[in-house]
């Protein structure tokens, strides 16, 4: 009986497997190891705090600037110029957040009246030394006994600094600013109201 020819195939298996082992430790150290996810999820609203009456104000659905409807923070760095935050990213379309805030502080003003709002600019713009920015038009139309009145206006947010340091800081400085929004609008109703 020939021993060495039953050897052979189980050698040559062996060694295969051998050099598949070799092949595949060489891939695990060439392929670079797996990194922690730093994006962090913001919201720009936060819970109803009353109860809205029953003729509240009513607010559209805000509209935002195309740059704007990306789900990365956007960021200007020069006049004519935005870089988005990948690891920065609003958990909400950013529409969605300044509607909801708005209706949150507004949905308690009885009043005939319907809000609508356009954000032109809300962001950070480290051109002009980080300082959060929020500039919007905003439209209040009410009915009238001689037909529905209507009210336009040009909102800019008071300057507010970001240290640089924490984005959830920066949320809060820009949730801050909307709400300055819902106060001026808050203002604009109760001129109407008199």
């Amino acid at each position: 009986m020939n021993t060495d020819k039953t050897r052979w195939p189980f050698l040559a298996r062996g060694f295969q497997f051998l050099a598949f082992s070799l092949l595949l430790s060489a891939c695990t150290s060439v392929l670079p190891q797996p990194q922690a996810d730093t994006t962090r999820h913001f919201t720009l609203a936060g819970p109803p705090g009353t109860a809205a009456v029953s003729d509240g104000t009513r607010v559209q659905p805000v509209q935002v600037a195309g740059y704007l409807r990306n789900r990365s923070m956007a960021v200007r760095v020069a006049e004519n110029e935005v870089i988005y935050l990948d690891d920065v990213v609003w958990a909400e379309p950013l529409a969605d957040g300044i509607t909801q805030t708005l209706r949150n502080r507004l949905a308690v003003i009885a009043s005939d009246a319907d809000v609508s709002v356009q954000v032109q600019r809300c962001e950070l713009d480290r051109s002009a030394g980080n300082i959060v920015q929020l500039i919007a038009a905003y439209s209040i139309t009410t009915g009238g006994s001689a037909g529905p009145v209507t009210k336009r206006g040009l909102f800019t947010a008071s300057t507010r600094t970001w240290d640089g340091k924490d984005h959830g800081a920066l949320v809060g400085l820009l949730r801050e600013a909307v709400g300055e929004l819902a106060d001026r609008l808050v203002l604009q109703l109760a001129e109407k109201t008199r």
